[in-house]
């Protein structure tokens, strides 16, 4: 017991007060005459004997009554520890369930194997045992089983695509383990083949659980590891109506390999390609495929790579992939220059980028400022200009209608402007930044983009390929003579900076189009910007997305995330839409800004939109989960060994039984005590009284 204000038991003093008032009160009595001396004598004796009992009984009383009121204030509580339950034996069964489980020997798989195991434990327990299982893949725990139940729980038990969640098992024990009474006993069994992926994650799980016994099996074949996955594939380009992919094949296993590779685009299928792997060997092979490229808008088209059968796992035989085929067109770009030769080196550049792209054509117009109507403005798809000049006054409507429509411009900058012509262009929103002010000064590009919103989304995208390449060539030490001091447009973005902070690309989204201003020139006027090995690299920034291969495959433990600019989706502010996943369950999507986010992907397979255009996504085995080496007995035993503590649970929780009792205030009952015995010291004054 103890005492919240204990500060209040000084009150027990004050029972010196009842104890001085009893000693000096003296009973006094009055002179009667009596004639009758023996009689009376007789009378007083007794009565003096029964009022010295009754003062005794009624001090008493009241020195409890002082006691009790000073306990009262005082708060006690009283720890009244718990009633202690019935023993039990608790089992937490983990069971692996990935797909690495399903891997056969030619006699029978892991997962059979580890089910037949497991039974078998389960029998031998007692017969009031409580289980409690998870499967490893899922990491939901089922609770409070009884034998039976547990027997069919384990023999209802299925593979299920992905890697098994070591660290939702091992929380589960830890965190049930701190909330069960510690007196009953806890048995853990753990059954896997511990493939190295699930190996590695005993290593970062930091609290132990302590256990009163711990038992672990390796579930691996006596034979030589026998498979080869399909490991990652990547799309090339397409030449001639061909889609070029590079697939990596891994032999993970201990014996030679000789397969056959096939590939289907649609309803083409490829021919068969002999893949010879020798042990731990990984090797890559090319394989071109009939496209139908006639297409008119971008097209998604669903890829499959096959292994043909042959090993003990035939779940990573199988590749998904899907292709985005870009519309194969001509992209006319007009190159308008103020004077001579003013777009010589950007026209240089443009024309080592035409030679490198292969599924196009790029074809080039160079024309003077004051050449430039309507009719080559429609006949573009992107315009650049070497500069503002006062010809392009005339020409903003035309060329915000252009930009409307799904066209791209770009302005470079000289040091001298029209400002009629800047005004004219930033009223209709076509320029993405008002130049101000120039300045004359030197300064340098940064080495990497200020906006990298677009390289955390797809970092194989054309733009973020061609950041990583001014980057490469070093653009922070190109120098630049001169520069604009701009305000940028509310709607558009700074994509990259100087190194003075001042804006080097500015970009605006306009309905379907996009307008650049590229705050330097286009010749060597004000840097060597367009002199250097960067300028190529710059052009492709500036190009964007136009005519490239783009591949989309996931893992089924990821989360899908397809970036938005690269589909057409009507209608434009769409937020959700129907989509179907790798098992055929019809789910929503939704979009964001920048993205659309996919639901689950139910397993491995594809991933597809149930609106026009039809969009894919590929979604395959998590890359370690096919690795099927046998692991090492005793990398094994230290790594369980680290996260199961094996000893007596009751020694620690004895150091917490403070904790665990229960806290009784006991107020109530001095109340009532002290109400009885109030009333009980009333009456006793009262009888003496008389």
């Amino acid at each position: 017991m103890t005492f919240l204000q204990w500060t209040f038991l000084f009150g027990v003093v004050a029972v010196a007060g009842p104890v001085l008032a009893h000693l000096l009160a003296k009973p006094r009595f009055k002179r009667l005459p009596f004639t009758m001396l023996q009689f009376l004598k007789n009378s007083q004796t007794e009565s003096h004997s029964r009022r010295r009992f009754r003062d005794l009984l009624i001090l008493l009383l009241r020195c409890t009554i002082i006691v009790l009121i000073a306990l009262l204030f005082a708060q006690p509580i009283l720890y009244v520890k718990h009633k202690p339950k019935d023993t039990k034996h608790i089992y937490y069964l983990g069971l692996d369930n990935s797909t690495s489980m399903s891997y056969t020997d030619g006699q029978s798989s892991y997962f059979e194997r580890m089910k037949d195991s497991a039974i078998g434990y389960i029998v031998s327990t007692e017969a009031n045992a409580v289980f409690k299982i998870c499967p490893l893949v899922s990491g939901i725990w089922t609770q409070e089983l009884t034998k039976q139940q547990a027997l069919a729980e384990v023999k209802a038990l299925k593979i299920n695509t992905g890697s098994a969640d070591i660290d939702a098992f091992l929380s589960g024990v830890v965190n049930d383990n701190r909330n069960i009474n510690p007196d009953n006993k806890v048995f853990v069994l753990l059954i896997s083949d511990f493939t190295p992926n699930t190996l590695g994650q005993f290593l970062n799980f930091q609290e132990p659980a302590l256990v009163d016994n711990f038992k672990y099996e390796t579930i691996v074949s006596s034979r030589a590891i026998n498979n080869a996955s399909i490991v990652n594939v990547k799309t090339l380009e397409v030449n001639y109506n061909e889609l070029e992919v590079n697939v990596t094949i891994t032999n993970h296993g201990q014996t030679k390999q000789n397969r056959q590779l096939t590939a289907k685009v649609g309803n083409n299928k490829s021919a068969s390609i002999d893949v010879e792997l020798l042990p731990d060997q990984v090797k890559i092979f090319p394989v071109r495929l009939d496209t139908d490229f006639n297409t008119g808008m971008h097209s998604f088209v669903p890829v499959e790579l096959n292994l043909s059968p042959g090993d003990g796992l035939k779940d990573d035989d199988n590749y998904y992939l899907s292709v985005r085929l870009p519309e194969k067109k001509e992209i006319n770009i007009i190159l308008t220059e103020a004077s001579e030769d003013q777009m010589f080196l950007l026209d240089t550049a443009m024309q080592t980028l035409s030679g490198r792209d292969s599924a196009g054509i790029i074809r080039i117009r160079r024309i003077g400022i004051y050449n430039l109507d309507s009719s080559n403005i429609d006949w573009a798809d992107v315009c650049i200009f070497s500069g503002i000049e006062k010809h392009l006054a005339y020409m903003a409507n035309t060329l915000a209608g252009f930009v409307k429509a799904g066209g791209k411009a770009v302005f470079f900058m000289t040091g001298e402007t029209d400002p009629g012509a800047i005004n004219q262009l930033w009223r209709l929103g076509v320029l993405p930044a008002l130049p101000k002010k120039f300045t004359q000064a030197q300064t340098y590009p940064e080495i990497s983009p200020f906006d990298k919103q677009f390289l955390e989304i797809d970092s194989s995208s054309t733009m973020a390929i061609a950041a990583k390449a001014m980057s490469n060539y070093r653009i922070d030490r190109i120098p630049v003579t001169g520069f604009w001091e701009c305000e940028p447009h509310v709607e558009s973005k700074c994509l990259w900076r100087y190194q003075n902070e001042h804006g080097f690309i500015y970009c605006k989204q306009i309905d379907n189009g996009m307008t650049f201003l590229v705050n330097t020139s286009a010749d060597g006027s004000l840097g060597s910007l367009a002199k250097s090995s960067a300028s190529v690299a710059l052009c492709r920034y500036l190009l964007g997305e136009y005519n490239r291969v783009r591949d989309f495959s996931f893992t089924c433990d990821q989360r899908i995330v397809l970036p938005v600019a690269d589909f057409i989706i009507k209608p434009a502010r769409q937020k959700q839409l129907w989509v179907q996943n790798c098992n055929g369950a019809r789910q929503q999507a939704f979009m964001s800004n920048s993205s659309i986010l996919m639901p689950d992907a139910g397993g491995v397979g594809w991933v597809k939109t149930l609106t026009e255009p039809v969009i894919y996504a590929g979604v395959n085995l998590p890359v370690d989960e096919t690795n099927m080496s046998k692991p090492i007995v005793e990398e094994v035993g230290n790594a369980l060994e680290r996260v199961f503590l094996v000893g007596n649970r009751n020694v620690i929780a004895s150091a917490d039984s403070l904790e665990t009792r229960e806290q009784k205030p006991i107020w109530k009952t001095l109340v009532w005590i002290i109400i009885v015995f109030l009333l009980t010291e009333s009456v006793l004054a009262n009888r003496l009284k008389r």
